[in-house]
């Protein structure tokens, strides 16, 4: 089922930038508030999958489709959904911070959240070094985020080589609350059975 779901959004990627190989960004499908108030309700879903160069695209999907394959998640449901929690909070929080004249597209807000939320999946194994590595992932994507969020600027960004157009910092720090926030919402509560409860008065 995972591979019906790569193959999909594979093929949403090829859709939205096929302007890419004639060096122009497919501005329709670009989150713009103004369009999107005008009725282009569309824009909503599409921003996501949009690049603005070969560069952007192959940093953003590369990061993105690793990310998605390696969640431990078995629900096609609840990751489809995860991604969805991830591009809300990241297209959320932007609106409430930055005015997007320029616009919104590209997968590095949702990418955040799901690293974040692999992070978080590998300390729940049983395995201490894996939940050591799971807890120093999360320690640095909740840190860059909230330094990007902070300063307005992305980290690394003279290390990148082609154009990622102009960065929105904040979306980072909204795919992390959106992914971690969904991730709790839908783990089921643990409860403590009435026998161990007993148990636990006899001690």
């Amino acid at each position: 089922m995972k591979r019906l779901e790569t193959f999909a959004f594979i093929l949403a990627l090829g859709i939205a930038n096929f302007t890419l190989p004639a060096g122009r960004v497919c501005e329709p499908l670009v989150f713009f508030p103004e369009e999107v108030l005008a009725g282009e309700w569309w824009r909503v879903l599409t921003f996501p999958f949009v690049h603005v160069s070969w560069y952007h695209l192959m940093l953003d999907a590369g990061a993105f489709l690793l990310l998605y394959h390696g969640l431990q998640e078995t629900s096609a449901v609840k990751r489809l959904g995860l991604v969805a929690a991830c591009a809300a909070g990241s297209l959320g929080l932007s609106l409430l911070t930055v005015p997007l004249t320029n616009g919104l597209c590209g997968l590095s807000g949702i990418a955040h959240g799901l690293m974040a939320v692999s992070a978080i999946e590998l300390m729940q194994t049983k395995d201490k070094p894996l939940q050591r590595a799971g807890l120093i992932c999360l320690l640095i994507v909740v840190c860059k985020s909230l330094i990007e969020a902070l300063s307005g600027h992305i980290l690394f960004n003279s290390l990148h080589f082609g154009s990622v157009g102009n960065a929105v910092p904040i979306c980072h720090t909204g795919g992390v609350l959106g992914g971690v926030s969904y991730y709790a919402l839908t783990r089921p509560i643990n409860k403590t059975s009435a026998f161990e409860l007993e148990s636990l008065t006899t001690i």
